[in-house]
């Protein structure tokens, strides 16, 4: 098994949705989910699922993960701006619709007493309002990956809300892992002791409001290396 580690730079504003309501906001450290994503589409033949239905559309599902010959970490953030906005006004009624970068007008737009808000609130239209705010270009970040077939010196993959997030990175030397509970619980299935052996390995535990937003921070290499990846991959 090759371990290699990564830091990516973006190059292309990146939303990613780590927590949704009126703002769609994008937590600094990048889930692996969504990265077993990214480079299974590009490196190792994962099928794109372009509709889902039913309780699929509703439920995420990441069994199709386990199937990957590869495992990689949390993307933990090295030099990140999160200030990247874009704010999306769509009324149904009338199919009219207006995107801006200013954060100044959809504060305004945004408003309590602002048209679109009323309009939204009365049961009058089918209105719906959204502020991204994403990561901006230049942010960095570190993933280590652990494959049999290993990655390009340099790769290339894109992340995110309609993939408009572009990454190229490049190898350096290990640094903190940084790896996520929901991926090694709820997809492959580790037991609790593993778990809890896992958080005595990890300087820290950072908890999300979401299950898919648990990290275990700064996890001891070895131990992930004799314990944890042969039980993944």
């Amino acid at each position: 098994m090759i371990e290699r580690t990564y830091e990516a730079r973006l190059y292309a504003p990146l939303f990613y949705s780590s927590s949704e309501g009126r703002s769609i906001r994008t937590q600094p450290t990048l889930s692996a989910t969504a990265l077993m994503h990214a480079l299974g589409y590009r490196y190792f033949g994962l099928e794109k699922r372009y509709a889902e239905f039913g309780d699929n559309a509703t439920s995420a599902d990441y069994s199709h993960l386990t199937d990957l010959p590869f495992f990689v970490t949390d993307m933990r953030p090295i030099a990140v701006e999160t200030d990247e906005r874009t704010f999306r006004s769509t009324d149904y009624r009338s199919e009219r619709h207006f995107t801006t970068n200013d954060p100044d007008l959809a504060a305004r737009v945004n408003g309590k007493k602002a048209v679109p808000n009323v309009l939204e609130t009365s049961g009058a239209a089918w209105q719906t309002i959204r502020n991204y705010l994403g990561i901006a270009p230049g942010s960095t970040f570190e993933f280590t990956i652990w494959s049999d077939d290993p990655l390009p010196a340099r790769p290339f993959f894109r992340m995110g809300i309609k993939q408009t997030g572009e990454f190229r990175a490049s190898q350096r030397s290990l640094g903190t892992v940084v790896l996520n509970k929901f991926l090694l619980s709820e997809v492959y299935n580790l037991p609790k002791k593993m778990l809890t052996e896992l958080m005595e390995q990890s300087t820290s535990f950072r908890r999300g409001n979401d299950p898919r937003l648990q990290h275990f921070v700064g996890v001891d290499p070895e131990f992930v290396r004799d314990r944890v990846v042969p039980e993944v991959v």
